[in-house]
Parts: C-alpha cells; sequence; structure tokens
C-alpha cells in the first residue's frame, strides 16, 4: 500500500493571509492639491445599501511615511456620505473637494479681531 507524501497542514488564518484581497467593483481613485498639499482620495460608492445608503471617502497621504494632509494631521481621514448628498454634486471628485474645503472653514481659527456682535451705528 503506497502513502501519498502529505505537506502539513497550515491554518485557515495563514491560508488568508497570504490570498490576494478580491477587488471591489465601482472603486474610484483620484488626487486632490488643496492649499499646494497633494491628497489620494479612494471612493467607495454604496459602501451600505438601503434606506440610508452611503458612500465611503477615504483622504491619504501619498508619501511614504504618510505625512499631515489639510483635513488630517496624521495623513489619513474617512468619511461617510449619504449617497444622496453625493449625487447632489457633479462627481465624487466635486464632492470631496468641497468636503475639504468645508472641513477647512470648520476648523480655521477665527480672527481674534472679528467681533459677533454688529454695529449699532
Amino acid at each position: 500500500m503506497s502513502r501519498k507524501a502529505s505537506r502539513p497542514q497550515r491554518s485557515p488564518r495563514h491560508r488568508a493571509g497570504r490570498a490576494a484581497a478580491p477587488e471591489k467593483k465601482g472603486i474610484l481613485v483620484f488626487s486632490l492639491v488643496i492649499e499646494a498639499q497633494e491628497m489620494v482620495v479612494q471612493y467607495e460608492p454604496n459602501w451600505s445599501e438601503g434606506e440610508f445608503a452611503c458612500g465611503h471617502f477615504e483622504f491619504r497621504s501619498p508619501h511614504e511615511p504618510p505625512r499631515r494632509i489639510p483635513v488630517s494631521e496624521t495623513g489619513y481621514r474617512s468619511h461617510f456620505a449619504s449617497m444622496e448628498e453625493i449625487a447632489s454634486f457633479e462627481n465624487p471628485e466635486a464632492f470631496a473637494k468641497a468636503y475639504v474645503k468645508a472641513v477647512l472653514r470648520s476648523t480655521r481659527p477665527r480672527d481674534p479681531h472679528a467681533s459677533d456682535q454688529l454695529s449699532l451705528f
């Protein structure tokens, strides 16, 4: 009776770690330059489905190791937006650009000499 030489069994975790990740359909990758700083943006439409369908944006530094980008000190920022809101823009790139500008406006320090009080005269 002949026996086949058997290979040692590897754990499923080992096999999973070596397998290539499946490609996701519909993912869009593009660059944005804001304030002379480049960011790589990855957009996945319909990240979640149903009544509250949303898309997912990842803003990353193009450098290795990651450097600061306008919307993140760490070089990475994640943002979810409703598909309805994204569709209100010309394309996902236009949405991403508007989002970055809105974040910058909301995080800028206010002018200490500016006043919320209106002048009476």
